[in-house]
C-alpha cells in the first residue's frame, strides 16, 4: 500500500497545484509558462490517480492510459519551457512524435505475455528522451541572471532522465512485480522520484519566471524608454564602478558628452514624432561609433553620453570624430514630404565634449562637469565640433 499512498498524495498535490497555477496565470500575464505547467500537473495527477486505482483488467486500461498521461505531462512541461524562453514556436515536435510512437507501440505490446514490462520500459525511455530535450532548451538560455534557475532545471531534468533509464534497465532485466502497488523498493523509489521531480520543476519554473520579471523590471528602471539605452542614473552608477576599477588598476578611461545642435527647431518645425525619430537615429549612429565594451546613455533631452573604458585622450578623440561624422551624415525622412515633394530630409549635427581620466583624484561628477563645459565650449565656437576638457585641442568640421 506504500506505493498507492504515494500516488494518491501525488495526485492531490498536483491537482491543487494545477488549480493554483491556472489562477496565477489568468490573473497575471507576466507569469509565462505557468498555464502549461498547470496542464502538466493536471495530466500528471490524472496519470497518478489511474495508477492508484489500478483496475484488474487488461493492460490497456491499467498501464497504457496512465503512461500516456504521464508522458503528456512532460510534453506540456516542454511547452512551458518554450513559452518561458520565448521560442519562435510552441509546438513540441519531439513530444508529439513520442506520443504518436507510444500510441502505436502499446497496442502491439498487448500480444506479448510480458506486455506490462514492455510498457514500463518504453515509458522510461520516452520520458528520458523528452526530459533531455527540455534540458537542452533550458541550457541554451542559461545566461546572465537566468543562469542559476535554468541550471537548476537542467540538473533536475537530467537526473530524472538518468533515473528513468536506470529503471528501464532494471525492469528489462528483472521484470515487473506481480502487483506494483504492494511494497516494492523500485516502485516506491519511482513514486518518490516522480513526486519530487514534479514539485522541484514547479519550484524551478516559478524561480525562472520571477527572475525573468526581475530582469525585465531592472531593464525598465535602468534604460531610457524611447531609445533603450541607459538612463542618467544607471549611467552614473556604471561610471562610478569604472572609477573604482581604474583606481585599483590604474586603467584610464574617457567620457564623451554631446548635444544635438538646434534640436528645438526640429520639434517646432516637424513635430515631436519627427524629433523622436531623429533621437533614435542618433542613438543608432552612437552605437555604431563606439566599441562593444563602451557604455552609452541618454543624459537628458537631446544630450547623450558615452563611457569608454581603457581609452585614453587620443582614442576618445578618434571615437568622438567618428561620432561627429556619423551624426552629420544622418538623414531622417521628413514627415511633410507627403504634403510637398520639395521638402528635404531632416539632418542634424552635434557639439561634442571629451574628458579623460588620467589616474588623478577626480570624481565622476568632476569629469562630467569638465565634459559638459567642453561641450558648451564647442557650441560657443560654432557647433558641430569637438572640444577636449583640459587640453588646448579642438576638432572642427
Amino acid at each position: 500500500m506504500q506505493t498507492r499512498a504515494i500516488l494518491i498524495i501525488s495526485s492531490v498535490l498536483f491537482s491543487c497545484g494545477c488549480i493554483g497555477l491556472v489562477i496565477v496565470r489568468l490573473t497575471n500575464p507576466f507569469f509565462k509558462g505557468l498555464g502549461w505547467l498547470g496542464g502538466a500537473f493536471a495530466a500528471g495527477s490524472l496519470g497518478a490517480i489511474l495508477l492508484s486505482v489500478r483496475p484488474d483488467v487488461s493492460v490497456g486500461l491499467s498501464v497504457i492510459i496512465p503512461d500516456t498521461f504521464i508522458l503528456l505531462a512532460y510534453v506540456f512541461l516542454q511547452v512551458c519551457i518554450l513559452e518561458m524562453t520565448e521560442s519562435a514556436s510552441l509546438v513540441p515536435k519531439l513530444g508529439i512524435f513520442l506520443l504518436a510512437g507510444q500510441a502505436a507501440a502499446y497496442p502491439l505490446f498487448r500480444s506479448f505475455h510480458n506486455a506490462e514490462q514492455l510498457c514500463v520500459v518504453t515509458l522510461g525511455l520516452l520520458l528520458a528522451v523528452q526530459t533531455v530535450q527540455s534540458a537542452i532548451v533550458l541550457k541554451r538560455h542559461a545566461i546572465g541572471g537566468m543562469r542559476p534557475p535554468a541550471w537548476f532545471g537542467v540538473i533536475l531534468l537530467t537526473t530524472f532522465a538518468a533515473y528513468n533509464l536506470f529503471r528501464s534497465v532494471v525492469v528489462l532485466v528483472l521484470g515487473t512485480p506481480q502487483n506494483p502497488l504492494l511494497p516494492n523498493p523500485l516502485e516506491a523509489t519511482t513514486a518518490y522520484v516522480f513526486l519530487g521531480t514534479g514539485l522541484g520543476l514547479g519550484f524551478g519554473v516559478f524561480w525562472m519566471t520571477s527572475t525573468q520579471i526581475r530582469i525585465a523590471l531592472e531593464g525598465l528602471a535602468n534604460s531610457d524608454p524611447l531609445t533603450g539605452i541607459y538612463n542618467r542614473r544607471s549611467f552614473i552608477s556604471l561610471c562610478e564602478k569604472q572609477l573604482s576599477r581604474s583606481a585599483r588598476t590604474e586603467e584610464r578611461f574617457s567620457l564623451i558628452m554631446f548635444d544635438l545642435d538646434h534640436f528645438k527647431q526640429i520639434n517646432d518645425l516637424y513635430g515631436h514624432d519627427a524629433g523622436d525619430a531623429v533621437l533614435c537615429g542618433v542613438v543608432d549612429r552612437l552605437r555604431n561609433s563606439v566599441r562593444n565594451i563602451d557604455v552609452v546613455g541618454r543624459w537628458g533631452g537631446e544630450e547623450f553620453v558615452a563611457l569608454l573604458p581603457n581609452a585614453d585622450f587620443h582614442a576618445a578623440m578618434v571615437v568622438a570624430q567618428r561620432l561627429r561624422h556619423n551624426i552629420e551624415s544622418l538623414s531622417v525622412a521628413n514627415p511633410k514630404t507627403t504634403e510637398s515633394k520639395d521638402e528635404k530630409p531632416i539632418t542634424v549635427t552635434a557639439s561634442i565634449g571629451v574628458a579623460a581620466y588620467f589616474g588623478q583624484a577626480d570624481t565622476i561628477a568632476d569629469l562630467l562637469c569638465k565634459c559638459d563645459a567642453a561641450m558648451y565650449q564647442a557650441k560657443a565656437q560654432g557647433r558641430n565640433r569637438i572640444v577636449s576638457a583640459g587640453w588646448q585641442y579642438a576638432l572642427q568640421p
